[in-house]
């Protein structure tokens, strides 16, 4: 086997993207590679005794304690290496599978590590994609084939070497074919290798799809687009049927030729060796050897091309996973300790001249931004969808790192500090609140030790939480995959309790009432007083009621600030923020009288 410049250029890379999982588990694979040396060397064996016991048989009749000896002997080496393929195959799997586990743990890490706009322009389908099915692919290629591979690839040169050990011109003769059996193999890999990478590319735009439209089967069915939604998944299933089939056709023209080669060579043994077996230039030993040899030969390539399907697959998902491990992570310093003690001191949030656009659109979401923020002080945003409100909180929390302008936190730029550590320090609650599969305390712990239950349940009582869940399991209430089980409001009082028994020195709520009731926003407004009391607090809302309280009001309009100052003299200007509170008491005022 030959591969072609790419496929070296791939395995080297493989090789370099395993390195740090398979440098643990070298003397496991050393182990591996001792049994495979030891079945090569029975496989070499095999065919020279099989001959001398056959010269054996023919030259001395009566001599039958050197027939007993050879044929004790061969038993001996089909029985040993019975066993060493036996164990070969247990290590090398065993050790492949550690392998893998280690490489998929390390990817999904690299996948936490990764910036949020990464996920912008990767769709959750394709990311899975390199996860699942990529490293499925390099799973098979090392714990079904690397072993099987290795073997055959020692056995290939142990017969070739013996064969020319034992006669050098019959040795010729059986071996003229190899060259084009290589070649053979060689075309078709090309071929097989661009239609792996179509095949590859379609299954992600299958699970991107399915990523996609399984996220949003509640919008689905209550628009009844279930029959368009049908039709484009069967055009993109089509269309990995096609590459899929395309694949296979090619694969299918590989097995023939070798075939018909290995038959050639088999021809030639049989004209060429028996003519010089009569002839008296070779024994009847060495013939049957030889044949044993093309067996051994053939054999091998036979499985080396049924490998080599899985080999070229295993090459495309190994660039796949190769091109998400090298994505650059987000950046990590060396300010972790420093930054704990600063924030205790300052919490103070000041933007200077920032304009940003998202990396996917030329539009400034923010222009020429400034804006300072005391430490202990609250601050509202409020204005109309799009005007660039939730993405203060996005730069502030370094998602995104703005263009122009700097933004401080603590009286420090945002660049050094340690992402992780800056994030301990901000509370967010969101409007959408994602929630994961367990109880109720695995949410509001997300794994963190050290809290009590009863800990949890004072906090739970305090956001008024505990209300809904006393009587549905308490604590150990089972919440399904996203909260499907809670509604919009439920979901928020969570994300209310956790944030209050994390305890950050920066509370952030972006549009966090905008899904709740009024009821519950009753209780949640007096628990925000609380909380936001003696915090640094940005407040995001729609909802005035929510921002009465705040020291300060920033009103954003398309990526500007339009006005600022507090509650009562915005109101007092008449001016963008007056139209909203006129607008908020309107809605007021209709809601009373539906309610009356």
């Amino acid at each position: 086997m030959i591969p072609q410049q790419n496929e070296r250029k791939n395995l080297i890379q493989v090789i370099r993207l395993l390195s740090p999982v398979l440098y643990p588990r070298r003397w496991e694979l050393s182990l591996g590679i001792l049994f495979v040396l030891g079945s090569t060397l029975c496989e070499v064996l095999a065919p020279i005794l099989l001959g001398k016991g056959v010269d054996v048989a023919i030259a001395d009749h009566g001599n039958k304690n050197d027939l007993i000896h050879v044929g004790l002997l061969f038993l001996v080496v089909i029985v040993f290496r019975s066993i060493t393929e036996t164990f070969q195959g247990l290590v090398i799997q065993r050790t492949g599978q550690k392998v893998i586990h280690d490489l998929r743990v390390r990817v999904f890490e690299k996948i936490h590590s990764l910036p949020i706009f990464y996920f912008d322009t990767h769709p959750t389908g394709r990311v899975l994609t390199r996860v699942i099915n990529d490293i499925k692919a390099l799973s098979e290629m090392f714990t079904a084939s690397i072993s099987v591979l290795v073997l055959d690839v020692a056995i290939i040169i142990g017969s070739i070497g013996s064969m020319l050990m034992l006669n050098l011109r019959l040795g010729f003769v059986v071996l003229v074919t190899f060259p084009v059996v290589f070649w053979t193999i060689w075309k078709f890999g090309k071929k097989l290798s661009e239609s792996y990478k179509q095949v590859r590319a379609r299954l992600a735009e299958v699970n991107a799809f399915l990523g996609e439209n399984i996220g949003a089967i509640g919008t689905i069915q209550r628009l009844v687009a279930e029959s368009s939604r049908l039709q484009k998944f069967e055009s993109i299933v089509a269309k990995h049927t096609e590459a899929q089939l395309k694949s296979l056709k090619i694969y299918a023209s590989v097995q023939p030729y070798a075939n018909i080669l290995n038959g050639f060579a088999m021809a030639s043994l049989m004209g060429v060796g028996g003519y010089w077996v009569i002839h008296g230039k070779i024994t009847l030993g060495v013939l049957v050897a030889f044949f044993a040899y093309i067996r051994n030969l053939f054999q091998p390539i036979r499985d080396l091309v049924e490998k080599y399907n899985t080999f070229l697959s295993a090459m495309v998902a190994a660039d796949r996973v190769i091109a998400l491990l090298e994505e650059p992570s987000e950046l990590q310093d060396l300010y972790a300790q420093d930054d704990s003690k600063q924030v205790s001191t300052d919490t103070s949030v000041a933007f200077k001249d920032v304009s940003f656009h998202y990396p996917a659109h030329s539009a400034l979401a923010l222009d020429n931004v400034s804006f300072k923020l005391e430490t202990g002080k609250s601050l509202a945003v409020v204005g109309a969808t799009g005007s660039g409100k939730s993405t203060l909180v996005r730069l502030l929390m370094r998602f995104y790192d703005p263009q122009v302008g700097e933004i401080e936190f603590g009286g420090r730029p945002l660049s050094d500090w340690n992402r992780q550590e800056l994030r301990k320090q901000m509370g967010v609650v969101q409007q959408e609140v994602y929630l994961f599969r367990g109880t109720v305390r695995d949410n509001l712990t997300l794994g963190r030790n050290g809290l009590s239950d009863q800990a949890l349940k004072d906090k739970c009582e305090k956001s008024k939480f505990w209300e809904i869940i006393k009587n549905r399991g308490g604590l150990d209430m089972i919440v399904s995959e996203g909260g499907s089980n809670l509604s919009l409001g439920e979901r928020q009082l969570l994300a209310f309790t956790r944030m209050w028994i994390f305890d950050p020195k920066v509370l952030i709520l972006d549009e966090a009432t905008a899904s709740v009731d009024p009821v519950s926003e009753r209780y949640l407004l007096s628990a925000i007083k609380e909380g936001m009391r003696g915090r640094t607090s940005i407040v995001i809302a729609h909802r005035l009621s929510t921002i009465q309280s705040c020291d300060s009001i920033l009103v954003m309009e398309q990526g500007r600030i339009a006005e600022s100052g507090n509650y009562q003299s915005l109101i007092k200007k008449g001016g963008l923020f007056y139209q909203f509170h006129r607008i908020y008491s309107e809605q007021g005022e209709r809601i009373k009288r539906v309610e009356t």
